[in-house]
C-alpha cells in the first residue's frame, strides 16, 4: 500500500512537472496559469516527493526528487533575472510614491475607504483598475489629484484611471485587444525636476487564447517609443515568472523590485501570487514596494511603491 500511494505521488508529481517544462520547449497559452505558479507548484512538488520518499524508497522517487528540485531552484535563479537594487550611491537619490490598486468593478461599499486610502496614501500618482466605484467620488480626490485620465477624461468609461498630483503631459490611451477597451493609459510627470514617463495597465486574463501576449506586444511597441525613465503598473494577471512576460520586461528593458508582494487570491496573503506588479525603466529604481495591508473588499491587494530617480541630482526641487 505505501508503495502503491508513493507511486501515485511521483506519477502526479511528473505530470505537473512536465507541464511546467513546457516552457523551455515551447510555452503555450493553455498553461500560461501554471508557469505563472510555477514556484509554488514547484515547492509542492518538492513537498509532495518527500512524502513519496518517506513511504517509498525507490530511484524512481529520487529521480523525481532530483528533477523537481532543479525545476524550484531554476525558478528561484528566474525569479531575480530582472531584479533591480538600490546601491549604497542611490542613497541621496529622490523619489516619489505611486500606488496602484484593481479596486473591483462591483465594489460599491467600500467606496468610501478605498477613496480614504488614496489620499491618505502620499502616492504623487496612481492607478486603478476597475475604477467605476469611484465615479461619485472623483470630485474628493481631486482634492489632492487636480490630474486625470480616465472616467470621462479620453476615457468615456470608468475602468482604467491615472490620477495625479502633477499635469499629465502627452497622454497616450490605447485598447491593447477586442477583448476590453481603454486598458492602457501612458502620460508623463514632472517630478525631481525630471520628466517621468507613467504607465498604467489591465491585461486580460492569460487563458483567453493568445490575447495576453498579443496586449504585452501592444504595450512594449507603445512603451518603447518613450525615452527616458518609465515606470509602468497595473493589473497583468501573470507573475513575472510567465514566460510571455519575461519576454516583455526583455522588450521594454523593465526592472522589478527585489521582493515583488502577493495580490492574488486575498486569502492566501503573503503565499499568493504577485499578478499586480510595478515595473521601473532605468535610471529608476523601486526603493521600497509594499502590499496594502487591507484589500477593502476588492479581490486583489494594492501595492505603494517608493521610486528613486537615480540620475536626479538629490538637490533639485
Amino acid at each position: 500500500m505505501r508503495k502503491t500511494l508513493s507511486v501515485a505521488i511521483c506519477v502526479i508529481v511528473s505530470l505537473v512537472l512536465a507541464a511546467l517544462a513546457t516552457r523551455y520547449v515551447h510555452p503555450h497559452w493553455i498553461l500560461a496559469t501554471l508557469h505563472s505558479l510555477q514556484l509554488h507548484l514547484a515547492v509542492g512538488c518538492v513537498a509532495a516527493i518527500l512524502v513519496a520518499l518517506v513511504l517509498h524508497r525507490d530511484f524512481l522517487v529520487y529521480a523525481v526528487l532530483m528533477a523537481s528540485l532543479l525545476i524550484a531552484g531554476h525558478t528561484i535563479y528566474m525569479s531575480r533575472d530582472f531584479v533591480v537594487t538600490m546601491t549604497q550611491a542611490d542613497a541621496g537619490a529622490p523619489s516619489f510614491r505611486l500606488l496602484s490598486f484593481n479596486i473591483l468593478s462591483n465594489n460599491f461599499d467600500n467606496r468610501d475607504a478605498i477613496t480614504k486610502a488614496i489620499l491618505a496614501s502620499g502616492a504623487d500618482v496612481v492607478t486603478i483598475m476597475e475604477a467605476l466605484p469611484l465615479l461619485d467620488r472623483l470630485t474628493e480626490l481631486s482634492s489632492i489629484y487636480p490630474y486625470r485620465i480616465g472616467c470621462g477624461i479620453m476615457i468615456d468609461d470608468c475602468d482604467q484611471l491615472m490620477l495625479s498630483k502633477t499635469p499629465l503631459e502627452n497622454p497616450v490611451v490605447r485598447t491593447l485587444s477586442d477583448i476590453f477597451d481603454n486598458r492602457f493609459i501612458l502620460a508623463q510627470v514632472r517630478l525631481a525636476g525630471q520628466t517621468i514617463n507613467v504607465g498604467g495597465i489591465h491585461t486580460t486574463k492569460p487563458y483567453f487564447d493568445s490575447f495576453h501576449t498579443l496586449e504585452l506586444m501592444r504595450a512594449a511597441l507603445t512603451l518603447n517609443d518613450r525615452q527616458g525613465p518609465l515606470v509602468l503598473s497595473g493589473d497583468f494577471n501573470a507573475s513575472s515568472l510567465a514566460p510571455n512576460m519575461r519576454s516583455f520586461l526583455r522588450w521594454t528593458d523593465l526592472r522589478t523590485a527585489p521582493y515583488e508582494p502577493a495580490t492574488w487570491p486575498i486569502r492566501a496573503r503573503q503565499f499568493g501570487v504577485p499578478i499586480d506588479h510595478v515595473y521601473v525603466r532605468a535610471p529608476l529604481k523601486i526603493k521600497s514596494l509594499t502590499q496594502l495591508p487591507k484589500p477593502l473588499g476588492s479581490n486583489h491587494y494594492g501595492l505603494l511603491a517608493e521610486i528613486s530617480i537615480t540620475g536626479a541630482s538629490p538637490g533639485r526641487p
